[in-house]
């Protein structure tokens, strides 16, 4: 008859206090959404949101007031005093008041109800204030007129209330005939108004909670109702927000009762905010469930025991909640074993696995997975095309709004500035064959092309540190056998889409599944000491060009021919971009380089602190920690520009032409016929390298961006992203461009740029995710707006090397952030008692993870040695031996240890997993 499904609650509580002069008004000093707000003395305003924490003795005389005192369930009621009366009535059924307190318990009921900032519902006449609910007589004409009597609420003031009440003809008055005499309308929209930001943390359909407690003179007894209506009334000079009210809890009693009126009052109100209770509240038939609820919400308590304890003597909070999870987990596999018994009976203990495989829940595996193997050739990027594809349209419809024309600025400083940083090391490293505009167009090129065809658009495509590496490397080895570096690169791009189209035949991107944090911890960490140890090599590089205290007349240098200096000789080909010496060295030189690195660094790094920080407003901060390099990169430039020091810059071509005296495509040049028939066909052996490294990044990007908690609807392309990915290499070798793959720093921040985060959540509560705007226009646009600043020439060529030295000390420092394998490198030098309390701490014993750790550098002193060899075009295969490595440590340690270590906390703990907007991805 009546809806008994569970609702969102709003509680607020209540108490009677006495104002300045003398009356008395219900008074709120706290409410729950999900956790407990207190208004705070003095000041008029609501606390810090945080978890209630409740006397034990509290409970147990919550739970005691509930056996003695009314309960009404499903009361049909439809206003305020229609309900005091009822609880009134049975009050005396009950013998918990006297014949005689009745008027002065249904008066105290009806007195006004005051809340924070809410002077604008308080009236006054003749300069005296009065309550809400007046006199008994003329109603309709005095509704504008709204006047009351002070109740002094004791027991030498109960025969003054009962002749006002006489005088005002309540005696003649039924009480039910006590009318609402505040404007409902009018309030609702005030409230409204006032409290829309309270409103909006409310979720849509939530009834409210009414906790009234207080001690009063006129009673000889505590005086207790739990009243559920049958339906949610409006009630809005109770309540602070205009929600309809189901629930009532009242407390009544004398000043002597050896009760807390508050701390009761507290205990009801954290019972109602708590899932658990309240919906077993909802659905209560009668005294005995809400009794059997309140031992429920006691078995799950934890009791902190007094005394002086520290705050680092307490156990963490996660371990607190595993405690009490186990406690649940015992009483509910009691409840099932007695379950099964009873079902059961004698039956087979096969039957008993299976009920209790039942009763387990566990979730059928999804047959459709985009990792999941359909047998077929080329059945994953048939399937991918399939599943996302038909969403092609909405793609561009669902960019149409103000967040994704965000994105788009934001993403194109974070693709520009980093496309500039390594477009210009690539100039150092290939010996000028390959630079910014190379960099610049085909970032654009490659970057359109997987916007229009990917499965997983959102992802930003780019040059990588790792594909760098392999550059020099292979770079360097075509020095060393006098082959042409492009024409090799080519035959290395044709390799590419091969090895790609056969490992999409046999859906070979399952095999993502096996690179476990071990092998991305070795990765990372190998890639943050290169990128940090990129930029010191270069200013030593700079110190000894421009050596301290020298006079550079000694050396004769011809200051109009652009020559290098590189170890103190003069180089027409080095390392270095060619630029001319300034007219009057200066040793003032490597200082001012330093300075630049340094600074741009700091600047980068704590604008990205600042993001998180306290001062000014989020958007405030957010806005200047997302466009942190950005900033850092143009203010080093104008302190360049405007102080005279002399630094090399960056070399970019006027227009549209490459870094070289050559033609754009390839085969127009001279140099294949460096390339031996046999050579050709080595080539597939670095283009293997490259596909790995492009395998790895690609993967591990869309896997983080595909995460469950970002509840993306249209699906993803890890089989056919790979394939479009070697294509666009493909292309790039034929043109003599560096080499793409997605960047996954800047994937994982385009797609939190277009997260649409929970406004409404409860205050104190963590913002959650609410949608992703899923598309493929911002992409496109970031990649056609970084092909047009190549039009920038001029202002490129004012960017000192320097200031890019800076930008990858800070790409290498801030990366290590995220990287487990950093944090067990630095407990190695920290005693036990000083160790973080995480899940690899927590649950592998301290030899096993500094073995583990010991393990993984071992690893990167592997890689490192490869890296720094001539065997460096190797470095991927190594790093793809390091999968096998961990497999093999199943002989050393534990499952639980594995997991606990490669930070599978959704296995172990799920609430330990930090959240996918806070990681620090590869760079």
């Amino acid at each position: 008859m009546y809806d008994h499904s569970p609702h969102s609650v709003f509680v607020q509580l209540d108490e009677l206090l006495a104002t300045a002069d003398g009356d008395a008004e219900w008074k709120e000093t706290a409410r729950w959404i999900k956790y407990e707000e207190d208004v705070e003395e003095g000041s008029a305003r609501w606390g810090r949101p945080h978890v209630a924490s409740l006397s034990f003795h509290s409970l147990l005389n919550l739970r005691r007031c509930l056996e003695t005192g009314v309960v009404l369930l499903d009361l049909d009621e439809k206003d305020l005093p229609g309900v005091a009366y009822r609880v009134v009535e049975s009050m005396v059924e009950d013998d918990l008041i006297e014949e005689d307190d009745k008027p002065v318990v249904m008066r105290s009921l009806l007195l006004r109800h005051r809340h924070v900032n809410d002077e604008r519902f308080r009236f006054s006449i003749g300069g005296k204030k009065h309550a809400s609910y007046t006199s008994l007589q003329n109603l309709a004409d005095t509704r504008r007129r709204r006047s009351s009597y002070a109740i002094p609420l004791n027991k030498n003031g109960s025969a003054e209330l009962r002749r006002k009440l006489s005088t005002a003809g309540s005696e003649k008055v039924d009480l039910r005939e006590v009318e609402y005499l505040a404007t409902q309308g009018s309030q609702d929209e005030l409230k409204r108004g006032q409290n829309d930001a309270i409103m909006k943390r409310i979720p849509e359909g939530a009834e409210a909670t009414t906790v009234l407690v207080g001690a009063v003179g006129f009673l000889d007894q505590p005086t207790i109702a739990f009243v559920r209506l049958a339906q949610g009334i409006q009630m809005p000079s109770i309540t602070e927000v205009p929600i309809p009210v189901r629930f009532m809890f009242i407390l009544l009693g004398p000043i002597t009762a050896e009760l807390d009126y508050h701390e009761v009052g507290r205990s009801i109100s954290t019972l109602m905010s708590n899932p658990a209770f309240h919906n077993i509240a909802y659905k209560a038939e009668d005294r005995r469930d809400l009794l059997s609820a309140i031992n429920e919400f006691l078995d799950d308590s934890i009791v902190l025991p007094p005394g002086n304890w520290e705050r680092q003597a307490l156990l963490p909070f996660e371990e607190l909640r595993a405690k009490s999870e186990m406690i649940r987990k015992r009483k509910q596999n009691a409840l099932e074993k007695k379950r099964a018994a009873e079902i059961i009976g004698p039956l087979s203990e096969e039957k008993k696995a299976l009920l209790d495989m039942e009763t387990a829940g566990q979730p059928p595996k999804d047959p459709e997975g985009p990792l999941d193997r359909t047998g077929r050739l080329f059945g994953g990027v048939i399937r991918d095309i399939k599943r996302r594809y038909p969403f092609y349209v909405s793609d561009f419809r669902d960019a149409l709004n103000g967040q994704c024309a965000a994105a788009t600025i934001f993403m194109y400083f974070a693709a520009v500035s980093s496309a500039i940083t390594f477009g210009g090391l690539l100039a150092t490293k290939t010996h000028g064959d390959i630079g910014i505009t190379e960099t610049l167009v085909f970032t654009c090129a490659g970057g359109v092309l997987f916007a229009l065809l990917a499965g997983q658009p959102m992802m930003i495509t780019g040059a990588t540190g790792p594909l760098l590496l392999l550059d020099e490397s292979l770079a360097n080895f075509c020095m060393s056998y006098g082959f042409n570096f492009l024409a090799a690169r080519m035959y290395c791009g044709f390799w590419m889409i091969v090895i790609a189209l056969l490992v999409a035949s046999v859906e070979g991107s399952v095999a993502v599944k096996k690179i476990t944090r071990f092998t991305e911890d070795i990765f990372a960490f190998l890639i943050s000491l290169i990128f940090i140890g990129e930029p010191v090599t270069s200013i030593i590089n700079v110190y000894r060009a421009h050596p301290l205290g020298v006079e550079y007349a000694m050396f004769g240098y011809n200051r109009t021919d652009p020559v290098t200096v590189v170890n103190g000789t003069e180089s027409d080909s080095c390392p270095l971009p060619l630029l001319p010496l300034p007219p009057a060295p200066q040793p003032n030189t490597a200082l001012f380089c330093t300075m630049l690195t340094l600074l741009t660094f700091i600047i980068a790094y704590y604008l990205r602190i600042f993001r998180n920080g306290k001062f000014l407003g989020r958007s405030a901060r957010r806005a200047l920690g997302d466009f942190g390099v950005p900033i850092a990169i143009v203010l080093m430039v104008l302190l360049a520009y405007l102080v005279p020091v002399y630094t090399d810059t960056l070399k970019v071509p006027q227009g549209l032409y490459p870094t070289s005296e050559r033609s754009w495509l390839v085969p127009l040049n001279p140099g294949l016929e460096t390339i031996p028939f046999w050579a050709v066909f080595a080539m597939a052996l670095p283009a293997l390298m490259v596909y790995i490294i492009v395998f790895m990044e690609t993967h591990i990007a869309e896997l983080i961006i595909d995460k469950p908690e970002r509840k993306l609807k249209k699906g993803s392309g890890f089989h056919m992203d790979i394939v479009i990915m070697s294509f666009v290499n493909c292309v790039c070798g034929m043109f003599g461009a560096p080499w793409q793959c997605v960047a996954t720093v800047r994937s994982v921040s385009h797609v939190s740029a277009l997260t649409v985060m929970s406004t409404t959540h409860a205050p104190g509560d963590k913002p959650h995710v609410v949608e992703v705007k899923e598309q493929r226009l911002t992409g496109l646009l970031v990649s056609l707006l970084v092909g047009i600043s190549v039009l920038a020439s001029s202002l490129l060529k004012l960017v000192p090397m320097a200031v890019l030295f800076g930008v990858f000390l800070y790409m290498g420092i801030s990366a290590l952030g995220g990287i487990q394998f950093w944090d067990r490198c630095i407990l190695l030098l920290k005693p036990v008692k000083h160790h973080a309390q995480v899940p690899y701490v927590r649950r592998v014993p301290t030899f096993k993870m500094h073995l583990y750790t010991v393990i993984q550098i071992v690893g990167i002193l592997i890689l490192f040695t490869v890296k720094s060899s001539r065997f460096s075009l190797a470095l991927p295969f190594f790093l793809v031996m390091m999968v096998p490595l961990r497999m093999s440590l199943v002989y050393l340690f534990t499952p639980l240890q594995l997991r606990a270590l490669d930070g599978a906390q959704k296995d172990i703990d799920k609430d330990d997993e930090p959240d996918f907007y806070e990681e620090a991805p590869l760079p």
